[in-house]
Order: structure tokens, then sequence, then C-alpha cells
């Protein structure tokens, strides 16, 4: 067996399904997995990923808003928090010999602790990134809003994001190898000049996403997840969509619903949406919910709702959520709004799993065929690409990681 340090912004019970899924699966290749990562708020009980060992680095003790404007510029400037990692894991793993370090964020932390890691260790370093800030429309990606002033927010997020990426493109072209998950973030990051860029997209995992029969009273759209900003999500066709079909009478409250699971400042955005089209009647918002029970929501939906918007200079760009592929695990018809005009839509035509929608017929159209299966049915199904879809699996993209850390060791 082969020892591998997977080092990560955070790690499953808290929202992890990448890290998750691959340490579950490529223990069937012959590794033993570590884990070294930052204690992360747990929204979830993933108890089926086991690594030999887990460690949590606990950097922001109180949780506080002082200590957060105390620890966050030191850690900005000077890579407090990846010093403290680097600490913690000399105390933790003094024991076991690695035989490769991957590291996997969205951001920048912990890539400078797995550079001085591997550094230190003389192995070979793979940083699997899976957000580019290059991909959002503006600074949604943000957690804190600094400043009540647009400019001055905006000003000072301009600064952080360009040292970030900075940072990020050195680390890049240091490590042996990188992973990312869409093909447009591939020709981004080649463009730049790193070497060894390999796609690996999202997934879901195939003992926990099946498809079941679970016939329902109510024609339910469903979405989980948070909508950061709505020119990154685009729910405008739908709700247009909805607005004539409710106009025609082809639809009612009593028996049509579109149900948000997810968190308070969504739940805003939403709300407001909704309501500029009049058709907040069939709104139905919820609370996020562990990931546990994602899989049985999924199923009961009639559809299951992606939010994106159109790929352009002005738009999101090689967005392809977990959740997307969650849905093609549960064979559930996908309704994309606004269609990518790339990608996603590409795979969503290529799985045979949906539409990608560019123009509110279209949407009219594939939620009126759907409610017709319904009518007759009380549960809606599509004949997706099976083959195909199992290339989306975490069992597959194990395989994939297997692949490439064996090929940098070699």
């Amino acid at each position: 067996m082969k020892n591998l340090l997977i080092i990560c912004d955070a790690f499953p019970p808290a929202f992890a399904p990448r890290m998750g899924g691959l340490c579950k699966y490529i223990q069937e290749f012959g590794w033993n997995v570590y884990v070294l990562a930052e204690n992360q708020q747990s929204i979830g009980n993933i108890s089926d990923v086991n690594p030999k060992r887990v460690v949590l680095l606990d950097y922001y003790k109180t949780g506080t808003k002082l200590e957060w404007l105390v620890k966050f510029p030191l850690d900005f400037l000077f890579h407090c928090k990846d010093k403290s990692l680097i600490k913690l894991f000399r105390h933790s793993y003094p024991d076991v010999t690695f035989d490769a370090i991957l590291c996997s964020t969205y951001m920048l932390f912990p890539m400078y602790a797995a550079y001085k890691i591997a550094e230190k260790l003389k192995v070979p370093l793979i940083y699997d990134i899976r957000d580019l800030l290059e991909q959002f429309v503006g600074y949604e990606y943000a957690k804190h809003r600094l400043f009540k002033n647009n400019f001055l927010n905006n000003f000072v997020h301009k600064i952080r994001s360009k040292k970030i990426q900075r940072e990020r493109n050195c680390f890049l072209k240091k490590c042996s190898a990188v992973t990312i998950v869409s093909p447009w973030h591939v020709n981004l990051l080649e463009s730049i000049g790193v070497r060894n860029v390999n796609l690996i997209y999202n997934g879901y995992d195939p003992q926990v996403f099946n498809p079941q029969v679970i016939k329902t009273d109510k024609f339910i759209i469903q979405y989980t997840g948070r909508v950061l900003d709505l020119k990154l999500y685009d729910a405008s066709l739908l709700c247009e969509a909805l607005r004539n079909l409710d106009n025609k009478g082809v639809i009612s409250e009593n028996k049509f619903s579109v149900k948000f699971n997810t968190e308070e400042n969504s739940a805003i955005r939403i709300k407001k949406l909704f309501s500029q089209f009049g058709v907040e009647k069939y709104l139905n918002i919820c609370n996020f919910v562990p990931q546990t029970e994602v899989p049985s929501l999924l199923n009961e939906s009639s559809i299951v709702l992606v939010l994106t918007n159109k790929m352009d200079k002005n738009g999101p760009k090689g967005i392809m959520t977990t959740k997307f592929f969650e849905a093609l695990a549960v064979k559930k018809p996908i309704l994309c709004v606004r269609s990518d005009e790339a990608y996603l839509e590409n795979l969503i035509v290529k799985t045979q799993s949906g539409i990608a929608a560019r123009r509110v017929e279209e949407v009219e159209d594939f939620i009126l065929k759907q409610y017709k299966i319904w009518e007759r049915e009380h549960y809606v199904t599509v004949n997706s690409d099976d083959v195909l879809i199992k290339q989306f699996s975490r069992k597959y993209q194990a395989s994939q990681f297997n692949d490439l850390l064996n090929s940098i060791i070699q």
C-alpha cells in the first residue's frame, strides 16, 4: 500500500464531496489516505469515507468577528494559517512515510502549506483546483463584506484577488501536476503556462445517488444550493415561463411547486426575483438539508433545476456544479437556466439528460412535457446515457487520480 496525504481547505463532515469521494474510493486502488485540513462547520454526517487518520486545524477558535478581523489580514499577508497547518503536520505525522501529496482548494489556502511540506518530504505534489477566481462575475465568492461602501469593498477585493491569482499561479507552475474541473479551466491554466493540467470533473457517489421511484402529490421543480448572485445564477427565464404558464391556466399552486433548499441570503434574492415576475405563490423556500438527505430530495423531484448564465466575458465561466452530476445519477430531467451556451450545455445534450434553455419558449415546452408525464404517473424520469454518466462517478474519478498519481511517482 502507498501512502497519500490529502491537504485541503475542508473535509467531511464539512461539505467537501470531491475529497470525501476520492478518499472513499482511491483506497480500492492501493492507497492509504491521511488527511490534513482546516476544521470547518459540519453540514452533514459522512461516515463511510474512512481515511487512516484525519487531523484538523482549529484556526479561528472563537468564531467572533474580532478574531477574524485580527487573523484574516495576518493570514492574507504572511500565510499564518498555512504556517499553523505546517506546524500541526509536524506534530501529527512524524511516523508516516508519504509517497505523494494532493492539495485541494477553491481559493489559495492551503497551497503554501502543501508546497512547503512536499518540498520538505521530497515527494510529488498535485494541486486539485475546484474553482478559479476568473470564473466569477464579480466578488460573490467572498464570504465577508468588508465595507458597507461598494466602491471601497470592491477595491479591496480586487487587490485581494490579484494577490491570490499571482500566488496561485506561482504554486501551480512548481508542482508535479494539476487537476481541474472543466475544459474552460484547463484552457485558462494552460494559457498562463501551467503544465500537466488534467481534467477530472466533479461527480456523484455511486453508492449514494441512485434512481428511486418516489411518487408525489405535487409537481416539484427542485434546487439545492446557494444562489450567490443573480448575474451568476440567472433564474429569470424560469420565472418568465412560470408567469406565462400561470396566465394560460396550465399550472396551479395546489399541484405545482418550485422548491429551493438554500440559505437566508440566497432565499432573499430568489424571493425578490419571483416577486418581480408575480409568481411567488409557486415558490417554496426550505433550509439547507444535510448532505445525506440530498439523494431523496432529488429523487422526489419532477425536474432538477440547475442555475447558471451565459458564458462570456461578463458572465460566469466553466461552472459545472456538483448538483448537476448528482441529478444525472438519479436520472431526473435537468432544466438548466440560463444556458451557458458552452461546456455545460454540451454535457446536457451529450448525456440526453434535459435541456439547457436559451429562450423562455424552451423552458415552457420542457416544463409542459414533464408536467404531462407527472399528471399521468405522479413521477418523472429521463432515459439518459448510462454509460457516459458512469464516467462522472466518484469511483471513476478515483481511478483517474490513481493513474495520475502513479504516473508522477514513476
